[in-house]
């Protein structure tokens, strides 16, 4: 079941949701709404948001559909009791989608089981990579781990501990806080990615599995969509996602999830504090910050 979802909604990225990003970045570049904080959402957004809100269901019925556009307190009563939950992002780092030459953006598509995920699927559908334009990370339930354009992806012998500790550090805030300094002091470099200047949280908890794990991502207030669909595929890569309790971060713990309401009525679905890198790194990183 699993492989058929998969290789449906890989026909899906690749055709119609390409397609609708084509013509919204190159001739209809609408802004339904602006979020605040720099933050908004396009037609793009919109147009992915209910095209998987339609068909996932259809292809897994019983199913309920987290969807950034349309996230209300009432889906969020609903996944306490639903086995199956569809996690979506129709666009993540809109506003790099909104900035010409900005690559940075991505779409992503998650399946929990009882709240654990099965299956993933991120895609950067312009980002340039080791000489390929187009990146598409998969993960499902199979011993198959996580793939990168159809590629399996190897945690290679060269990410032991002395060299691992030599990372690059990738934080989304404007401004490092107490933890966040403490996991930069055991990295060489320290990448700052201040917010709303154009990224994808999403596009970088993939990269973290892009670049042999030799990286840590750290993000803290963000959504549940921002983060579940490559966090599982960082896993499956024989990485590891865990909050700064040293809780991995699977299965959800529907307890560690907070809903928030803005002052224009939006709503979010805000996961813990969570840190993305190789498992070798887990127990130094926790050294500094506990």
């Amino acid at each position: 079941m699993l492989e058929n979802l998969r290789d449906k909604i890989k026909e899906i990225l690749l055709t119609e949701v390409k397609d609708i990003i084509i013509s919204v970045r190159n001739e209809n570049m609408i802004v339904i709404e602006e979020k605040g904080n720099g933050d908004s959402a396009t037609i793009a957004d919109v147009k992915i948001g209910n095209l998987f809100s339609k068909i996932l269901p259809e292809l897994l019925p019983n199913s309920i559909v987290i969807n950034e556009e349309d996230f209300s307190q009432e889906v969020f009563k609903k996944m306490k009791t639903t086995k199956y939950i569809w996690v979506v992002d129709p666009i993540d780092g809109t506003k790099a989608f909104r900035t010409p030459g900005n690559n940075e953006y991505c779409v992503g598509i998650g399946l929990l089981d009882n709240l654990n995920p099965v299956l993933s699927l991120v895609y950067l559908p312009e980002y340039e990579f080791n000489g390929e334009k187009g990146l598409l990370f998969e993960a499902i339930d199979t011993e198959d781990g996580a793939k990168l354009n159809g590629r399996k992806i190897l945690v290679t012998e060269k990410n032991r501990l002395s060299e691992l500790l030599c990372i690059n550090h990738i934080h989304r805030d404007t401004e490092l806080d107490e933890t966040e300094e403490r996991i930069s002091s055991c990295c060489v470099r320290r990448e700052k990615i201040r917010a709303y200047e154009g990224h994808s949280t999403l596009a970088n908890y993939a990269l973290v599995v892009a670049d042999d794990l030799n990286r840590i991502f750290t993000r803290r207030n963000a959504n549940l969509w921002d983060v579940e669909q490559s966090a599982y595929i960082v896993e499956k890569a024989g990485g590891i996602v865990f909050y700064n309790d040293g809780t991995d971060i699977f299965p959800l713990d529907i307890n560690r999830l907070n809903v928030k309401v803005d002052e224009n009525g939006n709503n979010f679905l805000i996961i813990d504090f969570n840190i993305a890198c190789a498992k070798a790194v887990k127990t130094k990183i926790l050294s500094l910050i506990q």
